[in-house]
């Protein structure tokens, strides 16, 4: 009898966990702006880790487009989420000042800025994607 029991509950298990495995933040219309926000942050945090300005640059660049993009997939119907448009939007703000910088220590401190409001995205988008 236990020997029928335990693959019963072990296909009951992966049932169950597939089933349930959909319901994450991202399931609720804000993927892509989740995704973008990570990508963002990745480069902005490339950027604070740079050792030079030029080498910097790049990084803000990319992480500025990401952020944009984020920006505009929090604000179309299936995410439909103004908060997380307006960290994204904050996060481009900041990285166009790192770019602005002309010293080392002050792009980092407007890169970790542009990492923070990146990251902050990412705890908005849960509570987002109920439509209009």
């Amino acid at each position: 009898m236990k020997t029928a029991l335990f693959p019963l509950a072990l296909v009951y298990s992966l049932f169950f966990t597939s089933a349930t495995s959909g319901a994450t933040s991202n399931q609720n219309g804000c993927a892509m702006t989740v995704t973008y926000a990570e990508m963002a942050f990745a480069k902005f945090k490339k950027a604070y880790k740079a050792k030079s300005i030029a080498d910097a640059q790049s990084y803000l660049k990319d992480g500025i487009l990401q952020a944009t993009e984020s920006s505009a997939y929090a604000i179309q119907d299936a995410c439909n989420c103004p908060l997380a448009k307006n960290y994204a939007l904050s996060a481009v703000t900041f990285g166009n000042n790192a770019k602005k910088a002309d010293k080392l220590d002050e792009l980092k401190k407007w890169a970790k800025k542009a990492m923070d409001a990146s990251l902050d995205v990412l705890t908005a988008t849960p509570n987002c994607g109920k439509g209009k």
